[in-house]
């Protein structure tokens, strides 16, 4: 019986974990650099990325023509090693040129992200 509730509660977190709605779970090279956008890089079974997940729901809910991106570093290894990533979660900001203009290392709340995006210009309110 303990086995069987270990494992519903294993699904269930499977199935419920990174729930981020609207914004995109990309590569990095599927994303179109023209406007100025944030990416969030995170990998799976990342405890401190998951928990990010419903506040980007949140903010990309409320301000839909906000740029944000998930990049997941199992599927872009390679990026992140380019990119020096090195620790996890990390909050990525660019210009409408591609060019990156912050960066953010470790969780942070829907209000210091908000704050993050009006910054760097990238809120679309």
């Amino acid at each position: 019986m303990k086995k069987i509730t270990i494992l519903l509660m294993a699904i269930t977190l499977m199935l419920s974990a990174y729930d981020f709605g609207k914004v995109p779970q990309v590569r990095v090279s599927e994303i179109v650099m023209d406007k100025p956008l944030m990416i969030l890089v995170g990998k799976t079974e990342c405890i401190w990325c998951e928990s990010m997940a419903p506040q980007l729901k949140e903010i990309k809910e409320e301000y839909p023509k906000t740029n944000i991106y998930y990049v997941n570093t199992d599927k872009d290894p390679m990026w992140a090693i380019e990119n020096k990533i090195v620790e996890l979660p990390v909050e990525l900001f660019f210009d409408k040129d591609g060019k990156e203009i912050g960066r953010n290392v470790g969780y942070i709340g829907r209000d210091d992200i908000l704050s993050l995006l009006e910054e760097s210009a990238v809120l679309v309110k």
